[in-house]
C-alpha cells in the first residue's frame, strides 16, 4: 500500500497536467532530431559541408546549397527547444540547480549556434554572385563568401559544441539520480556526451566525435519515448 502511494505520488509531481502538451510537443521534436541524423549523414556525402565552391553549388541547386550550410544541423538544434524545457521540468526536482544551468547552458549553445550557420546570409550572396557581370564584383562577393564562412568553425561553433554538450552531460547526470528516467537512458547520455568531446582530439577527433552520432540517434529514441509517456500521465 505505502509503495502504491509512493507511485501515485511520483506520477502527481512529475507529470503535472499543465505540462503534458509539453511534454508531448517535446517527444515529436525528439524523434524528429532523431530523424535528421541519418538524413544528414547522407546528405554530407552527397553534399560535404562548406565547400570551396560554394556559390557555385547555390547557383546549381538552393538545396544543394542549404545542405552544404549545415542547415539541417541548424534545424535539428532549434527543434530540440521542447526538449530541453522537458529535461529541465522532469529533472528539477531532482536537483533545480543543476537542471536549471543544464537549461540555461543549453539555451545559451542553441543561440550561439545561429551566427555560426549563417545559411541565408550565404544564399543572398550566392545570388549575388549570380546576378554578377564583372570579375570584380563576383571577386567582391567571393571575399564577402569568405568574411561570412569564416564564422562556420569559429568562436561561436566552439561555444555552441561545448556548452550545449555540457548540458546534455549534466541532464544525462541527472538523469542517472532521477527516479523518472531508466538508467539505460542515463548512461547512453552520459558516454554519449562526453565522447563529443573526442573532438578536440589531435588528429583523431574528428573520428572520435562521429562516434556520438550513433550515441545520440539511440538516446533521442529513448526520449522521445520518455517524453510521450510524460505526456501520458506515466512516470
Amino acid at each position: 500500500m505505502a509503495q502504491k502511494e509512493l507511485n501515485l505520488e511520483l506520477m502527481d509531481e512529475y507529470t503535472d497536467a499543465r505540462w503534458k502538451t509539453l511534454y508531448k510537443v517535446a517527444g515529436i521534436a525528439a524523434l524528429i532530431t532523431a530523424a535528421i541524423i541519418p538524413i544528414s549523414i547522407v546528405a554530407y556525402f552527397i553534399w560535404p559541408i562548406y565547400p570551396d565552391d560554394i556559390f557555385t553549388v547555390i547557383q546549381e541547386s538552393k538545396l544543394a546549397g542549404l545542405m552544404s550550410l549545415d542547415f539541417l544541423y541548424l534545424f535539428g538544434n532549434i527543434f530540440a527547444i521542447p526538449a530541453f524545457l522537458a529535461f529541465y521540468l522532469s529533472l528539477r526536482r531532482t536537483d533545480e540547480s543543476w537542471a536549471l544551468l543544464a537549461l540555461t547552458l543549453g539555451f545559451i549553445g542553441l543561440v550561439v549556434l545561429i551566427p555560426a550557420r549563417p545559411v541565408f546570409e550565404m544564399l543572398a550572396l550566392g545570388d549575388q554572385y549570380a546576378a554578377a557581370t564583372t570579375d570584380a564584383q563576383r571577386a567582391i562577393i567571393q571575399t564577402a563568401g569568405e568574411a561570412v564562412l569564416a564564422t562556420f568553425h569559429g568562436t561561436a561553433f566552439n561555444a555552441h559544441y561545448i556548452l550545449g554538450s555540457l548540458s546534455l552531460l549534466i541532464t544525462a547526470i541527472l538523469m542517472l539520480r532521477s527516479e523518472v528516467y531508466g538508467k539505460a537512458s542515463a548512461y547512453v547520455g552520459i558516454a554519449t556526451n562526453l565522447v563529443v568531446f573526442g573532438l578536440y582530439v589531435p588528429v583523431v577527433g574528428v573520428y572520435l566525435s562521429l562516434l556520438s552520432v550513433v550515441g545520440y540517434l539511440v538516446w533521442w529514441i529513448m526520449l522521445a519515448r520518455k517524453f510521450f509517456q510524460l505526456g501520458r500521465g506515466e512516470v
